[in-house]
Formats: C-alpha cells, structure tokens, sequence
C-alpha cells in the first residue's frame, strides 16, 4: 500500500533520467579547438629514433614566427600546457629554472598555449615572469603533435631532432632536468 504513494514520484524521477540520458547522449558539433582535460601524471612514453619531431611555424603572444627548425642542433622542450589547469601552473616555474640554467648550453624551452584568450596568458606570462616563448597553435601543430587529449603534455627533442620523450601529466622538475644533462652531455662528445 506503501509503495502506491510513492509510485508517481519513481515514475518521475525515471522519466526525468531517461531525459537526462538522451540529453546529454547526443553528440555535438565541435565548434573551435576539442576540449583539453588534465590528468594525473603517466610514465613517459620513450619514442624510437624514428620518430622526427614534426616541423612548424607558430606565432608568438607578441606577434613573431617561430619555427621548430630555427632551433635545430638544441635540445628543446615544447610543453602543451593551458593557463586553467593547475598541473600546467605548477610546472611553469619548473621550465623557468630550467631555461635560465641550460638556455646557454643548447636548450630551448618552448611553451603551446592551448587558452583561447590571448590576454589572459599575457598577464600569466607576466605574473609568472615567463622567460621563453610561448606559441599560439595551428591545427597543423595539435594534429602532428597529438592528439593532445590531456595537458600538460610535454615533449623532450634531442639536438638531432628526434622526440626522445614524451609526457602526459605533471612531471617534478627533476625529470626534465635530467632528460635535459643527458642529452646535453651528448652533445660535448
């Protein structure tokens, strides 16, 4: 007897799943860049030698045409990162140690903004005191280099090109720097 007063609200709440189900089932068109979401930190991922690091030609916040190649002989780190996530925000004053350190002895920090609003990374860059260059995406660069689902993620290149590394998550700083003496150690063989 029970049960029949609360029937009418079980059918309810049934219905209103069902339409929530459905609702939110239905794909959507994506309309500008995929959503990038953040994940706890993965083991990195070692690429053979026969993976080059793709080329290209990316603008700076200020304006400015980079391209991969300008840096070729140099140990580059380029880091796929967004303002909004807080693993990207811990890692960045990692990447500032570390270019002010090795910047003189062959390495280059590169940093892929994924924000869409161009002023707030200026102001970001400015609180933070970013001291590399940080680059504005093409869907060229994010197809190459990706998908990139989760961020941070990062890429390690050695001077001849090739990805030596790659990570997904955050990393300690102690990573990177070590990436980073054993490839410039190879470098003064």
């Amino acid at each position: 007897m029970k049960m029949r007063k609360y029937l009418p609200y079980l059918i309810g709440v049934s219905i209103l799943a069902v339409i929530l189900a459905v609702y939110f089932s239905k794909s959507r068109p994506i309309t500008q860049r995929p959503p990038v979401v953040t994940s706890p930190a993965e083991k990195s991922t070692s690429i053979s030698k026969e993976k080059i690091a793709p080329d290209f030609s990316l603008k700076t916040l200020k304006g400015n045409t980079i391209n991969l190649s300008d840096f070729n002989g140099k140990v580059i780190i380029i880091d796929f990162w967004a303002t909004s996530c807080p693993p990207c925000r811990a890692e960045i004053p990692h990447f500032i140690i570390l270019y002010e350190k090795y910047r003189d002895e062959g390495f280059q920090m590169l940093g892929v903004v994924l924000d869409e609003d161009k002023a707030s990374v200026e102001d970001f860059a400015k609180e933070y005191n970013i001291n590399y260059p940080l680059l504005i995406p093409d869907k060229k660069v994010l197809k190459d280099y990706g998908p990139i689902i989760y961020i941070p993620t990062t890429f390690v290149v050695s001077s001849d090109g090739y990805i030596y590394k790659k990570y997904v998550g955050y990393q300690p700083e102690s990573v990177f720097e070590e990436d980073l003496k054993t490839l410039l150690a190879r470098e003064r063989r």
